[in-house]
């Protein structure tokens, strides 16, 4: 995957996903990494689309961090992986 090839702000939201995934010790990035990434971005354009769209955007904050909670974890282990699902998204 070449990164180049993001705009800036899709980058920043897949190094926050990266960096969640290593905080939490699981061992793939996974969409919900992404997901929570995109919702929480500064200034990003996810918030803002959702906001106009009505959609509570705490609430949907909150269930990403859910599921973020249910993932496995490692410890001692190495980086995470790119997961298989985020590469198709």
């Amino acid at each position: 995957m070449n990164l180049e090839r993001f705009t800036q702000k899709s980058q920043e939201a897949l190094q926050e996903a990266h960096g969640q995934a290593v905080a939490a010790g699981h061992p793939e990035l996974t969409p919900e990494h992404l997901l929570h990434a995109l919702l929480t971005q500064q200034d990003g354009i996810v918030p803002a689309v959702l906001q106009k769209t009505g959609s509570d955007l705490q609430d949907l904050t909150t269930l990403s961090a859910q599921a973020l909670g249910r993932l496995p974890r490692v410890e001692g282990g190495s980086e995470p992986v790119l997961g298989r699902r985020v590469k198709a998204a």
